[in-house]
């Protein structure tokens, strides 16, 4: 099982286990766990994590149409396409399928924002993926 697999299981373990302790279910605290899990997991760039995290909450859970039932699978593939672009830089196309230009120009600045405290390696990966990805005005 590869770290997407494990990270989709977790998800599904999350919310399982949020149904059989709360009475009522909340999609918006589930996500907040899943984000938290996947900021968890990201250690060789955690303030990284934890933007494309907020990211994915921001934009696709806070403003989902039915919050209630979040995590749509739709946007678990958005938050694992934003872990596979972490997990390496030479994730497939398919592992990033789920990402529109709308979130790669949102990776591109928060990339360069957190560019200074992220390995090299790492950098170097994730600029090659965007610039296939993104135009720079």
């Amino acid at each position: 099982m590869d770290n997407i697999q494990k990270f989709l299981a977790d998800a599904q373990r999350i919310k399982k286990h949020y149904r059989a302790e709360h009475q009522n279910y909340d999609g918006i605290k589930v996500c907040e766990q899943i984000r938290d899990h996947f900021e968890k997991i990201n250690r060789a760039a955690p303030g990284l994590a934890q933007s494309f995290g907020q990211y994915w909450l921001d934009s696709y859970i806070y403003k989902s149409r039915d919050p209630a039932n979040e995590p749509s699978d739709q946007n678990l593939g958005k938050i694992t396409a934003l872990l596979a672009l972490l997990e390496s830089g030479d994730a497939t196309s398919q592992d990033l399928e789920a990402l529109d230009a709308a979130d790669w120009k949102e990776i591109k600045d928060l990339v360069n924002y957190e560019a200074e405290d992220l390995p090299i390696d790492l950098l170097n990966d994730l600029m090659m993926v965007i610039v296939g990805k993104v135009s720079f005005d």
